[in-house]
């Protein structure tokens, strides 16, 4: 079963801070405590800078996907983050 939660921007918390929160949310862990941290599996800095507006200030379109400790968690360019296990998206 897929959790998807919106998180919508903050001008002062970077998307990847962003989704290790959802994602410590969804362990029922504090994002301190991730185990493994989220740098294992993703470069924080190359999700933040996917993301950045287009040269025109603009909105980026588009998501990424990866793996983290047995779970896909996808990241919207709208800020929606989806997490489920990666045994229930294998079987779909």
């Amino acid at each position: 079963m897929a959790t998807r939660l919106p998180s919508h921007p903050s001008s002062d918390e970077s998307l990847s801070v962003r989704v290790a929160r959802r994602i410590a949310a969804h362990e029922g862990v504090d994002p301190t405590e991730l185990s493994p941290p989220l740098y294992h599996s993703l470069d924080p800095d190359a999700l933040d800078t996917l993301f950045e507006p287009i040269s025109s200030g603009g909105p980026r379109a588009g998501c990424v996907t990866f793996s983290y400790d047995g779970k896909r968690v996808t990241v919207d360019s709208d800020g929606e983050i989806a997490i489920e296990s990666e045994q229930h998206a294998q079987s779909r």
